[in-house]
């Protein structure tokens, strides 16, 4: 068996073309979540929220480390996050991901699984999945919202999501 490399987080540099192709990548992807979601393929929707989001959080996780902390999963950015944030507006944000991926977790890898004593229908393991694409839509929107506007403040390159990778999006930014 062959070693894994470490592959790196591609990191945006002036006229290097990183951020548009990250920006056209956000936009198709959130345009798929929009029709996974409205076809009812809400596990293809929660599995691309989790791409963006990742991505999002080893953006984030890169620029309070000081490394590229590309490729990772997002209990181990999460982590990263909470010992490393210090504005109070992304630590709400961050235990609301940390929630989300619990739920995407018993969805995506559990979705067929049940304990001893307990006979779910489809029925009822599908049901929440609405929801659990609604939720990761909020609190994508919500991350994103705080961290264009510290970027901002602190006069930092844009975020890839500028100047609108979700559409008008806004109405899920509801904390």
């Amino acid at each position: 068996m062959r070693a894994k490399t470490k592959r790196e987080r591609a990191i945006a540099i002036p006229h290097a073309g990183v951020g548009m192709t990250r920006y056209q990548l956000y936009r198709k992807a959130w345009g798929r979540v929009e029709s996974a979601t409205e076809a009812g393929y809400y596990l293809e929707a929660i599995t691309l929220l989790e791409s963006i989001l990742t991505d999002r959080l080893e953006s984030r996780a890169s620029y309070l480390t000081g490394r590229n902390e590309g490729y990772q999963n997002l209990g181990p950015l999460i982590h990263t996050l909470q010992q490393h944030e210090s504005i109070a507006d992304f630590r709400p944000i961050i235990d609301r991901i940390d929630a989300w991926r619990e739920r995407r977790n018993e969805a995506l890898h559990e979705i067929v699984k049940f304990q001893r004593g307990e006979r779910p229908t489809w029925e009822e393991k599908v049901g929440p999945l609405p929801q659990i694409v609604r939720e990761g839509k909020k609190v994508l929107c919500a991350f994103d919202a705080v961290d264009k506007r510290e970027r901002r403040n602190n006069g930092a390159r844009p975020a890839a999501t500028e100047p609108a990778a979700f559409g008008d999006a806004r109405h899920e930014q509801v904390t």
